[in-house]
């Protein structure tokens, strides 16, 4: 019984021990951000140095077996209650946008620019907008100029070359529509955790 009494507080000052910690994690981190909504959290050390950067509340950003990366002279807004897992690359020389309750799994990469033309062409430099609720599933790449739209979801390994619809699941490369998503009423994002 005096064990019972006594694990609880110990694992609840265990809990707020790693949140604070977690919390000064992202102060560190998010410090070159121009603006950082409430009660941000990072585990883990990600490199964040994006030149024009604005956070939303309740981010969580996580770096672990691979660097989680957020940078480039661009323009970068991330929404409230985003998620960024392990491994993901968002990089901006112009333009990215990422809506809120949008998750962004394992090694993801996001990218406004192709960084050098080919065959002669000029380089290709396009916004990348991710609308609210979407879901990028671990390995998927963003393409310059696309825009996914609300409620989305990207299937792991899948390369957007081109618009998503709202409410739709793609896949493949180059990804393609492969149903659309039905939800209840009420549902705001296609990720539950």
């Amino acid at each position: 019984m005096l064990r019972q009494r006594v694990r609880h507080p110990v694992l609840e000052a265990q809990w707020w021990w790693a949140y604070g910690r977690q919390r000064a994690n992202a102060e560190w981190i998010l410090r070159h951000a121009n603006a950082v909504g409430a009660q941000p959290t990072a585990l883990g050390p990600a490199k964040v140095d994006a030149a024009d950067l604005e956070i939303g509340d309740h981010f969580k950003i996580w770096c672990a077996h691979r660097l989680t990366l957020i940078t480039g002279w661009g323009r970068i807004r991330i929404g409230d209650r985003v998620f960024i897992n392990s491994g993901t690359v968002v990089m901006s020389v112009l333009e990215v946008t990422i809506g809120n309750d949008v998750a962004l799994a394992n090694e993801v990469y996001i990218m406004d620019s192709d960084s050098h033309g080919v065959e002669g062409r000029p380089v290709k430099n396009a916004p990348v907008r991710i609308g609210d609720g979407s879901w990028i599933g671990a390995r998927a790449i963003i393409l310059p100029g696309v825009t996914i739209g609300t409620r989305c979801l990207v299937a792991a390994g899948a390369v957007v070359s081109r618009d998503v619809p709202d409410d739709t699941l793609v896949a493949g490369n180059p990804a393609r529509v492969v149903r659309e998503l039905v939800y209840p009423d009420g549902i705001a994002r296609a990720w539950h955790d």
